[in-house]
């Protein structure tokens, strides 16, 4: 990448980036070598990197003050590796999982208080379901939701679900905070989440979360289908489910610690 050219009168975010990608190419850097080569004035490199440190995107060496790029870059590159991988290898688990169960299986990604629908298997037997990728669904609502919730540590969920607009979509849907908190409490001690026709009519569910190599809930995947036939082998789905969620999270790098 050549040096960019009238960058000092680009919008902040630009010359951030820029700044980055620069720091990136030289590994370290003063400030004033950021300034010259990338022509920018001394005061807009020094305010620059003086916002990226205090994000921990950049970070300077203490004994000569030159900058390199920090931790916090590390954990986004993390994540977005992480992502990468779950979407390239899902798809089979979502696969063997709906030829194990006879039904429809998803696998959805958290988005502020909901769940989107990015990736799905059917078996020969499934029956069609309403529910298309890209489609959005809350997360208290959901088993998919409910189990990403559970995952999370426990104050965490509490403040999720304090702050969580709880919508009726049926007559069976959890709009009580205490009732949902009980509900995540159960799913986190067996590891797998249940709708009990919460989100649609005639519709069951089980699902467990899928955490990448540090632990993190980053999704959930799913089996759902005609409330009588799902809802009456919820045990053994759900420990179907929180297995191939397990193996995908393995795949992702997380190993679960071993209790002494």
């Amino acid at each position: 990448m050549g040096t960019p050219r009238g960058l000092d009168s680009s919008g902040t975010l630009e010359r951030g980036l820029a700044v980055l990608e620069h720091v990136g190419q030289n590994q370290e850097i003063s400030t004033n070598a950021i300034a010259r080569q990338l022509g920018l004035s001394r005061s807009a490199a020094y305010r620059i990197v003086g916002t990226l440190k205090n994000l921990e995107y950049l970070e300077a060496d203490r004994a000569t003050g030159r900058v390199r790029l920090g931790t916090r870059l590390v954990e986004l590159g993390a994540r977005a590796m992480a992502a990468t991988d779950l979407h390239r290898c899902a798809p089979r688990y979502l696969a063997s999982l709906a030829e194990r169960s006879g039904e429809t299986t998803y696998l959805a990604v958290p988005d502020n208080d909901t769940m989107v629908y990015v990736a799905t298997e059917r078996s020969a037997n499934a029956v069609t379901l309403a529910c298309r990728l890209g489609t959005r669904r809350p997360q208290h609502a959901t088993s998919l939701g409910k189990a990403w919730l559970a995952a999370l540590p426990e104050q965490d969920r509490v403040e999720r679900i304090r702050r969580m607009k709880l919508d009726s979509l049926t007559l069976k849907t959890i709009n009580d905070p205490a009732r949902l908190l009980d509900d995540l409490a159960r799913t986190s001690r067996r590891g797998w989440a249940v709708d009990e026709i919460e989100n649609e009519p005639d519709v069951g569910c089980v699902a467990a979360a899928v955490r990448d190599h540090t632990g993190r809930p980053i999704a959930a995947i799913s089996i759902a289908g005609p409330a009588g036939r799902v809802l009456r082998r919820t045990d053994e789905l759900g420990a179907t489910v929180a297995g191939t969620a397990a193996a995908l999270s393995l795949r992702l790098g997380y190993v679960r610690a071993q209790r002494g």
